[in-house]
């Protein structure tokens, strides 16, 4: 179960984040995000084993030292894990500035222009011998 604290830390940040007063970068792993704070950073991950999906966010001091790490799985509390759920969707489109391209589109199919470009040729050709 996670501490009220920390569910009142989640709640925040998502609110933050849907607020778009945030910048999260991703990690090296698949579905991690960070978000980096003037004294520490969070990070908010998403994975699937055995048939089980987790989620887990962990608290970095400001000498990249974690801290403290919560881990929920959507066959424990399901409340918890849709809280962090909520957490690394938001996250997540706030990284890939979903809201934002989706506006764009909107922008140029409401426009008078021709829109589209023509493809660009396949970055799939090797052009080493070998």
């Amino acid at each position: 179960m996670i501490p009220e604290n920390y569910k009142a830390l989640i709640v925040k940040l998502k609110q933050k984040t849907l607020n778009k007063e945030t910048i999260w970068s991703k990690t090296s792993r698949n579905e991690e995000y960070k978000l980096v704070l003037d004294k520490g950073a969070i990070t908010i991950d998403k994975w699937d084993s055995d048939s089980v999906s987790y989620i887990d966010i962990s608290i970095i001091n400001d000498r990249g030292d974690v801290i403290d790490r919560i881990q929920v799985s959507d066959g424990e509390e399901l409340n918890d894990y849709n809280l962090l759920s909520e957490l690394h969707a938001a996250a997540k489109r706030a990284y890939y500035k979903v809201d934002e391209t989706i506006k764009s589109i909107f922008i140029e199919l409401d426009s008078s222009k021709i829109i589209g470009k023509e493809n660009a040729p396949s970055d799939d050709v090797d052009d080493l011998p070998f």
